[in-house]
C-alpha cells in the first residue's frame, strides 16, 4: 500500500487557484440587466415572429408583416343615387388591400432595440371626380382658364410609406428611451396595434376627431412599475404634424399617457385587469408657417363626414387651418371579466384655427376660429366561443421582443363579437378668436351652424383561427342629426342628394376583412 504524501512544512499554505479572466463583454451589463437566453435553443424560428440571432444572443434580428384584404360596402340615401362629380365614385363596393406591411427590427445587446416597417396597398384611387388640378395660373395671380390642367382622372394612387421607424433603449424595465415615429401615447385606442384592434379601423370620435395623427415623431419614456402594470406612463416630446410629416414650424407637442391597474396582484381575480388611464396633449401651430388643413373628419371605410374646407359667398375654396393652441386631454376605462369586457373613452378637445383662401394658405390670414368639442365611445364585447382575449390586452405598443428562455405560449382561437356607441360632440366657428365672418362662414350671424355631430353605431365578429390569422365583419351606421336641415356641419351622402333626399341623417358601411399577421 502506498504511503500518503507528506504534509506541507509548518507555516506554509497552497497558492490560491486563480480562475482565468472573464472575456470582456460587448457591452456593458448592470445588475439589473435581462439575463442571457439560454444558448441551447435554435439560432433561427419562429416565435411570435421569424426570428435569427447569434450563438451568444448578443443579437437578434426579427421579420414581420401583416396582411389585410378588405372588402368595403355602402348602404343609404346617396349611396347609389351620387353621381361620379359629386363623390358616388368613391360609395361603390369594392375589394382592395388595405394594408400589406413588413417591418425590419433588432435587438443588440439586450437593451436595444430598433425597428422601421413599410406600409404598401391603400390603393388609394388618385382624382376620383377629376377635379385635382395638375397646373394653373401661378400663385398670388387670378386664375386663367386656358391655363388650368388636371390631373389624370381616377387613376392607380400607387404609395409605399414609412410605418414605425424608431430606436427603444432600456435603462431599467421601468425606464425606456424611444426615438423617433410610433404610435402617439394618446388614448387606449391609439396604443393598440392595428393587428390586434377589434374593428376594422379605430373608431370615429379617436380615429376621426381625438387623435387623427395616430403616429408622431419624437422621443417619449415609458415603463411599467412591475410585471402586473399596477402603473405605467408613456410620456414625451414630439413634433405634432403627423406621420411622415417632417417638422413645419419650431413649437413642439407635449404628449403623456398614465395608466394603472390598481386591483392587479398577478392573481386570477375577477378585477385583476380593470384599468383606469388619463392622455393629455398639448401643442400649439405658427401660424407663420404651418399651412396644412385641419384633419377631415371621416368614416372607417373613408367617407368625408366634415371637410376643413368650404366654399364662400364668392365662390373661393377656404381652408381651415390648424392655428395657436391645440389641446386635449380625457380619460379611459377597461374592465374585462371573464369571456366580456367594456371598454370606454372620452376626450375633451380644444384646437385653433385660421382659415386662407386656395392658393393663399402660407401668406394671408381670414380670420381665426376654433374647434372645440368632445369625442366619445362605449363598447362592449363577448367571447362566445372558443377562448376569449386571444391577442392579450390592448393598449400597450410595444416592442416585440421575445422571450426565448420560455416555450411559446399555446395557440389560441375563438369568436369575438362586439358593439359599439360612441361621438363626435363639437364644433367649428370660423371667426370666434378674430377676424370678420363671411356669410358663409360657420358662425356668421344668419349663416351656417357650428355644429360638427356625428354619432357611431356598430356591429362585428372576429373569428380568430389564431393571433396571427382572423376573419372580421363589421357593420356601421353614421347618424348626422340635422344635418339635413343645415344644423349641422357634419355630412352623410344623402344630403347632396337635390330634392327630398337632402333630409338625409343616416349611411351605412358594410365591410368585411381578412387578415394576416406575424
Amino acid at each position: 500500500m502506498k504511503a500518503p504524501p507528506p504534509p506541507p512544512p509548518a507555516g506554509r499554505t497552497q497558492p490560491p487557484i486563480t480562475p482565468p479572466p472573464s472575456p470582456p463583454q460587448p457591452f456593458p451589463i448592470e445588475a439589473d440587466a435581462p439575463p442571457r437566453r439560454d444558448q441551447k435553443r435554435a439560432l433561427a424560428g419562429f416565435q411570435g415572429g421569424v426570428f435569427l440571432r447569434d450563438a451568444a444572443d448578443d443579437i437578434r434580428i426579427y421579420l414581420r408583416g401583416r396582411l389585410h384584404l378588405d372588402f368595403h360596402s355602402f348602404f343609404g340615401a346617396g349611396a347609389r343615387e351620387l353621381g361620379g362629380e359629386d363623390g358616388g365614385v368613391l360609395l361603390s363596393p369594392r375589394f382592395f388591400a388595405r394594408r400589406a406591411r413588413i417591418e425590419l427590427g433588432g435587438e443588440l445587446f439586450r437593451r436595444w432595440f430598433f425597428l422601421f416597417g413599410l406600409d404598401f396597398g391603400g390603393q388609394t384611387i388618385t382624382n376620383p371626380t377629376g377635379a385635382d388640378g395638375l397646373s394653373a395660373t401661378p400663385v398670388g395671380q387670378p386664375p386663367f382658364v386656358a391655363s388650368d390642367r388636371y390631373a389624370p382622372i381616377q387613376s392607380v394612387g400607387a404609395t409605399a410609406l414609412l410605418a414605425n421607424a424608431y430606436i427603444d433603449y432600456a435603462v431599467l424595465p421601468q425606464l425606456h428611451f424611444t426615438l423617433g415615429q410610433h404610435q402617439a401615447p394618446f388614448s387606449l385606442e391609439n396604443r393598440t396595434s392595428n393587428e390586434a384592434t377589434s374593428w376594422m379601423e379605430r373608431s370615429l370620435p379617436i380615429r376621426g376627431f381625438v387623435q387623427p395623427n395616430a403616429k408622431e415623431m419624437g422621443l417619449y419614456l415609458w415603463g411599467d412599475l412591475n410585471a402586473v402594470k399596477n402603473l405605467s406612463y408613456e410620456l414625451g416630446v414630439f413634433l405634432g404634424d403627423g406621420p411622415n410629416r417632417p417638422q413645419v414650424d419650431a413649437y413642439p407637442d407635449w404628449i403623456g399617457r398614465i395608466f394603472s391597474r390598481p386591483l392587479a396582484k398577478g392573481g386570477e381575480g375577477a378585477l385583476e385587469k380593470l384599468q383606469v388611464g388619463v392622455s393629455a396633449h398639448y401643442g400649439s401651430r405658427d401660424p407663420k408657417y404651418v399651412a396644412y388643413d385641419y384633419p377631415a373628419i371621416t368614416t372607417a371605410q373613408g367617407w368625408t363626414l366634415w371637410d376643413p374646407r368650404y366654399r364662400d359667398s364668392r365662390d373661393r375654396l377656404v381652408h381651415v387651418i390648424p392655428s395657436g393652441a391645440q389641446r386635449r386631454i380625457g380619460g379611459e376605462l377597461r374592465l374585462p371579466i371573464d369571456r366580456y369586457e367594456l371598454r370606454s373613452e372620452a376626450y375633451y378637445v380644444v384646437n385653433g384655427t385660421r382659415e386662407a383662401h386656395d392658393g393663399f394658405e402660407s401668406s394671408t390670414t381670414e380670420r381665426l376660429g376654433r374647434v372645440k368639442g368632445v369625442g366619445w365611445y362605449v363598447q362592449l364585447s363577448a367571447w362566445p366561443l372558443g377562448d376569449a382575449f386571444v391577442t392579450g390586452d390592448p393598449g400597450f405598443s410595444r416592442p416585440p421582443r421575445l422571450d426565448l428562455t420560455r416555450d411559446p405560449p399555446p395557440d389560441k382561437r375563438g369568436l369575438e363579437v362586439l358593439a359599439i356607441v360612441g361621438g363626435v360632440n363639437a364644433d367649428y366657428d370660423g371667426a370666434i378668436r378674430g377676424g370678420s365672418y363671411d356669410p358663409r362662414t360657420p358662425g356668421a350671424p344668419g349663416g351656417p351652424a357650428t355644429a360638427i355631430t356625428a354619432y357611431q353605431l356598430g356591429l362585428g365578429a372576429n373569428y380568430w383561427y389564431s393571433r396571427y390569422l382572423r376573419a372580421t365583419v363589421n357593420y356601421t351606421a353614421y347618424v348626422t342629426p340635422g344635418s339635413g336641415a343645415g344644423g349641422n356641419l357634419a355630412l352623410v351622402p344623402g344630403n347632396l342628394l337635390a330634392g327630398a333626399g337632402s333630409t338625409s341623417t343616416w349611411m351605412h358601411e358594410l365591410g368585411a376583412r381578412l387578415a394576416a399577421a406575424f
